[in-house]
């Protein structure tokens, strides 16, 4: 329900001429759309019974649909002014000013006994909102579906559909929102109340409150022009002030200056020079230093070689944090030396390793996983060359 439900157009109107004012807005809307037929021709009537086999015809509601809503609004009461408010809230004919005019003359006329024809009022209230003529809209030739007038008729039928859909739960409580409430209209000359003249407000009176105004008290003061002014006596002076030093810092506050610090060379204490930190493990070497063996065992090739960076990852799962402590060792094939260490606390191990420059060089990673593991020795190779300065190798102990 939108604001619009708070506005008094279907409150002022009891259940006995809400019929009253949906037959006078069905006349008015199909009178006002087929005045533009002009003298092409008379317009036909749009009944009931064309607005139906319309909308059978656009296949667009079924007949058990049509059944149960002609069994709702037949049924009166609350059905009809919730039906009556969505057709209206809708289209915007709830703030048109001739809709609200034909609503408050129909309080004050008789009931009718026609019957109020809803399929063709749903199709002619939308067919106002989208300015379509009616006379065109023949059940011979229905409009395809996404023409403005298969629209309109479509939009004609999810009204039809929402108003059956609608629990009777949520129909009672809706239906209480717009009941009948006589008070919302104006209130005419005969049924305002009478009430007592209303007295004027101040400055036009003054209350009758005793209260001391300066302009009648009588301690007012008057000045007498012929009175002599008072002669002024002498103004004695006193010696002028005066701040000194003594003033503003004493002499017991005063700083008292210390000797000059001197420092000899011979105070100064020797610095021993500071370890460095690394945040990776120190990597170890067995024999003789890797680097130096693989130089050493291609230098017979006649090929540069250059250093790049290895960085084994060991992690429990893919992308999951790093185990830390978990022994590496990094070896090549053919040379009696190795560099080993341990991962750090993200479960990385990174050292520098010298390759060849056109052929690469093929190293030996081996871990050995904790006890709590299994305690087993994981070996992967991986050939480094000189296309990238570092690698990456990563050891999972599990896939998922």
């Amino acid at each position: 329900m939108t604001d619009l439900a708070t506005q008094p157009l279907l409150k002022q109107l009891d259940d006995a001429h809400l019929p009253v004012f949906a037959v006078r807005l069905s006349n008015w809307l199909i009178t006002d759309l087929n005045a533009s037929r002009g003298d092409s021709g008379i317009a036909p009537d749009f009944t009931e019974s064309r607005a139906k086999a319309l909308l059978r015809a656009a296949a667009v509601v079924d007949d058990p649909t049509l059944h149960d809503f002609a069994r709702l609004v037949d049924s009166g009461g609350t059905a009809v002014r919730l039906a009556l408010h969505d057709l209206l809230d809708e289209t915007g004919l709830i703030e048109d000013e001739e809709v609200t005019a034909l609503a408050t003359t129909s309080a004050a006329i008789s009931n009718l006994q026609s019957p109020i024809s809803w399929l063709s009022l749903s199709i002619a209230a939308h067919a106002w909102k989208s300015g379509y003529p009616l006379y065109q809209l023949d059940p011979a030739s229905p409009p395809g579906e996404y023409s403005p007038a298969g629209q309109l008729i479509k939009r004609a039928a999810t009204f039809v559909r929402q108003q059956i859909q609608r629990s009777a739960t949520e129909r009672d409580k809706l239906g209480k929102k717009l009941a009948y409430n006589p008070g919302d209209g104006t209130p005419s000359l005969e049924t305002m109340p009478n009430s007592q003249p209303i007295a004027p407000a101040p400055p036009h009176f003054r209350p009758p409150i005793p209260v001391r105004y300066p302009e009648v008290a009588r301690e007012t003061l008057h000045v007498n022009e012929n009175e002599n002014a008072a002669a002024p006596g002498n103004v004695t002076r006193n010696a002028p002030l005066t701040i000194t030093s003594d003033d503003i810092q004493p002499a017991n506050q005063r700083p008292v200056r210390m000797p000059e610090i001197r420092i000899r060379a011979d105070q100064v204490p020797q610095r021993r020079p500071s370890r460095p930190t690394q945040a990776q493990p120190q990597p170890s070497s067995s024999g003789e230093n890797l680097g130096t063996a693989v130089r050493q065992r291609f230098k017979r090739d006649k090929e540069p070689l250059r250093s790049t960076k290895l960085r084994v990852i060991v992690q429990d799962v893919q992308d999951g944090p790093g185990l830390y402590g978990i022994q590496v060792q990094v070896s090549c094939k053919g040379i009696n030396a190795h560099v080993a260490g341990t991962t750090n606390r993200d479960g990385v191990f990174l050292c520098e390793l010298p390759v060849r420059v056109h052929s690469g060089l093929t190293y030996d990673v081996d871990i050995t996983w904790p006890r709590d593991l299994g305690g087993e020795v994981e070996r992967k190779s991986v050939t480094l060359n000189v296309d990238r300065t570092e690698f990456k190798l990563p050891f999972f102990r599990r896939l998922s």
